[in-house]
């Protein structure tokens, strides 16, 4: 059999169980290597409608993808023609880390062992690249950053940062009728004192020799997304820097992908563990 009788998946009869089965079979064709294949039985359960959801999204570029497969539609057309398919190879040792072109050279200073620790993110991830958009800023970087986000929304800045970035925030707000560099000019000396008395508005903002004792990343979901292609799958990610986490790997992990400034933050401390070889 080469095609389906009736609709499979979610709001369907799921009735036929060698239309399932087809299915089924076709999407563990299609399934990438760290995922587990399915149970090719005939029977419709959740976990199958997740894989036809995840080859909708991944394959199909479904922005909603709805878990329903019709007979002839798109998604049938792309499961069935294996060779249309994007390949997605075995990920283990092929991942890359790279810099978001913009980011100045100065700002480059990523240990060696800190990117392989995100090759090892991604890899886990089955991503084929992870792009690293924000390591180390000086003050005026900082304020460069809070400055342009609070002009679009300053009431999620306020929930971005803690009362150090609060009360930079507040002097933007109390003078935001002014020239732009008077009112950046304000804000970099209060981050400048408070990093003088060992506050910090951002992790980020701190001397080069303490960044060397621990690194402190932002992995860009955007920018990773887009040099990925068809090996991104945010979730998957998340999920693999909250394993490194909690492996010893990684010091700290914040999952900002719902935030303003929407990435993957990573705090490592070089050479903190052995990696697997």
């Amino acid at each position: 059999m080469n095609s389906i009788s009736q609709p499979v998946g979610s709001g369907a009869d799921n009735l036929n169980r060698n239309d399932v089965m087809l299915v089924q079979r076709l999407l563990n064709q299609h399934r990438l290597p760290m995922l587990a294949a399915l149970r090719e039985d005939g029977v419709m359960e959740p976990k199958t409608i997740a894989a036809i959801e995840e080859f909708q999204k991944r394959v199909v570029r479904m922005s909603r993808p709805d878990g329903r497969i019709d007979p002839g539609g798109a998604t049938f057309r792309a499961l069935s023609n294996i060779g249309s398919a994007p390949s997605i190879p075995n990920m283990a040792g092929k991942a890359t880390v790279v810099f978001k072109d913009s980011l100045p050279t100065s700002e480059r200073i990523v240990d060696p062992y800190c990117v392989d620790v995100i090759k090892m993110v991604m890899e886990n991830a089955g991503c084929s690249k992870g792009v690293i958009t924000s390591t180390i800023r000086t003050p005026e970087e900082q304020v460069d950053i809070m400055y342009r986000n609070a002009k679009t929304n300053l009431a999620g800045q306020y929930v971005l940062y803690g009362s150090n970035g609060d009360a930079v925030l507040k002097l933007y707000e109390n003078n935001k009728q002014k020239p732009e560099p008077e009112v950046k000019k304000l804000m970099v000396a209060k981050v400048k004192d408070l990093l003088q008395k060992g506050q910090r508005v951002s992790l980020h903002v701190t001397t080069a020799e303490n960044y060397k004792l621990k690194n402190i990343i932002d992995i860009g979901v955007n920018s990773t997304q887009a040099a990925a292609g068809a090996s991104f799958n945010k979730l998957k990610i998340s999920e693999a820097f909250k394993k490194s986490e909690k492996d010893g790997y990684i010091d700290n992990y914040i999952d900002e992908t719902s935030k303003s400034n929407n990435c993957w933050h990573v705090e490592i401390v070089p050479n903190g563990k052995s990696l697997p070889k």
